[in-house]
């Protein structure tokens, strides 16, 4: 059995305020919402653990280490987290530097995040492009 990473389940790991689990039993992705229990303990007992979380600001602090320019890196280092995704945004709209490549480098960093914690977790995935 194999976890098919798509797009969508990319979406469960990143930017999302609801937390979801993953079952070994049928390597599905699940909101905690619609788990059969509430017990951490008796979900572990039946085949679950946590899915991983990615924050939009963990994506653009990436992002802009990405860039290896100490001046904006030193901007977005002392920001909050509201201040950094509030003033990433406008960056990005303001200039074209920031915002070409952001989509491209936020899908591939965030696979690697799931690919990553697919292996630490030892669950079987293959990539659905």
């Amino acid at each position: 059995m194999q976890l098919v990473l798509t797009r969508k389940n990319l979406r469960y790991a990143w930017g999302s305020t609801t937390e979801y689990w993953f079952s070994r039993t049928d390597y599905s992705i699940y909101k905690y919402s619609d788990l059969p229990c509430e017990d951490y303990a008796k979900l572990v007992e039946l085949g679950f653990i946590p899915f991983l979380t990615i924050s939009n600001e963990e994506v653009i602090r990436a992002y802009i280490k990405a860039f290896n320019n100490p001046k904006l890196s030193a901007k977005f280092d002392t920001l909050s987290s509201y201040d950094c995704v509030e003033i990433f945004w406008k960056y990005f709209n303001a200039y074209k530097d920031i915002s070409e490549g952001f989509d491209e480098f936020e899908e591939k960093y965030v696979m690697k995040r799931v690919t990553d914690w697919c292996n630490e977790n030892a669950v079987e995935y293959r990539i659905d492009e």
